[in-house]
């Protein structure tokens, strides 16, 4: 029978192989981390094994094609050559398309085509990049103009593929293991006021546009996570707004991450704007749709509605993320707990609170004792 186990937080498949009369065990990566969704990913390829297996039809040079293990079993002849890297790339991709999300999936796509496949590394066999070709590698991303974040999140995909060449046997070391990522600039953090706030809430109109911007402003929704919302996730009586998933242009799917998955308290003036949205109120339908009844368009609120609101409420232009720093920053001014602020904000940590939000923190209370500890030390 076929199990999945984690090791050192990677996912590992054990089966059983009918070989020449006896039963031979074996062990694979799936290449996966040890996490909720690969968990179930995980099962389903075991389920899938377990099938084949029964039936006759398992390949394991199929399923495994970097393994070792058939041609140790004499199932296949001695391996090729290496592969080239934006070829591996590639095949690591559609792998596992069936764990990304639509817009993971897309953006992981063009990492690859532009990133890797497009310079002069795609072109080189996996086991002849060294650790010195990845440095070279970073600089000439960086003098063809990606800037850090982009080229940050390239090496994490390389590293994440070397890491799985290293465990099929591709690979004697993984030459990613300890190239350092770029320094990357700090997010810029340019919340509103509060004056300026209510003016953006003023200039929007009654109904569903001041009910979305207000829960981007006083709930810190990520827009995506605003535009997924469907009724059955709103429960006036109790005040909350219980963030499950999210929506993009791909379509409804898993929120950010397992941390993500929240209940957001409801604030008064929230609660009274979202009253305000007219319409059925049917549990599966969304919260904030368009004239038509189709679910809001985020690009068509960014690039119209969002500019005329700032035009209206005489604010200079500053992008729509803005409001969850608001909210963040709000909160944290007011005194609010930190972690009372990070879950409310999706964080699984206190790390992304502290790193954004920190000068917006409530002053402590000044200890008395302060000064007397001070003089002691001298």
């Amino acid at each position: 029978m076929a199990g999945v186990h984690a090791q050192n937080g990677r996912l590992l498949l054990t089966f059983q192989l009918a070989h020449n009369g006896a039963k031979i065990r074996c062990r694979e990566f799936l290449g996966l981390a040890d996490n909720r969704d690969n968990r179930r990913l995980a099962a389903r390829i075991a389920a899938q094994v377990e099938r084949d297996l029964a039936a006759g039809t398992f390949e394991y040079a199929v399923r495994f094609p970097a393994s070792r293990k058939p041609q140790r079993l004499g199932l296949q002849p001695a391996q090729g050559p290496s592969p080239k890297l934006a070829d591996y790339a590639r095949q690591w991709l559609e792998a596992h398309r069936a764990h990304l999300t639509a817009g993971t999936f897309y953006d992981y796509g063009l990492l690859i085509k532009k990133q890797i496949a497009g310079t002069a590394l795609g072109g080189k066999a996996l086991d002849q990049i060294s650790r010195r070709d990845l440095d070279r590698w970073l600089v000439e991303l960086q003098q063809a103009g990606t800037g850090p974040r982009r080229a940050n999140m390239a090496l994490a995909r390389l590293k994440t593929i070397f890491r799985l060449a290293e465990e099929e046997g591709l690979i004697a070391d993984n030459p990613a293991r300890l190239v350092r990522s770029l320094r990357e600039p700090r997010a810029a953090i340019d919340p509103f006021t509060r004056q300026e706030t209510q003016s953006l809430i003023d200039a929007a109109a009654p109904g569903t546009e001041r009910a979305f911007l207000t829960t981007l402003l006083l709930a810190g929704l990520r827009p995506s996570e605003a535009l997924g919302l469907r009724w059955r996730d709103v429960d006036l009586d109790r005040a909350v707004i219980s963030v499950r998933r999210g929506r993009t242009r791909w379509g409804d799917g898993m929120t950010k991450t397992e941390a993500s998955e929240r209940e957001v308290d409801i604030v008064a003036p929230l609660a009274a704007e979202l009253d305000t949205i007219s319409g059925p109120r049917r549990i599966e339908d969304y919260v904030f749709v368009g004239p038509n009844g189709a679910p809001l368009d985020w690009n068509n609120f960014r690039q119209r509605n969002w500019r005329r609101l700032l035009r209206l409420a005489g604010l200079r232009m500053r992008p729509p993320y803005q409001c969850r720093h608001t909210y963040g920053a709000n909160l944290l001014s007011d005194g609010a707990n930190p972690h009372y602020v990070a879950h409310h904000m999706g964080h699984s940590t206190l790390a992304m609170v502290i790193r954004h939000y920190a000068r917006w923190t409530h002053k402590p209370e000044r200890d008395p004792r302060a000064s007397e500890l001070a003089v002691a030390r001298f």
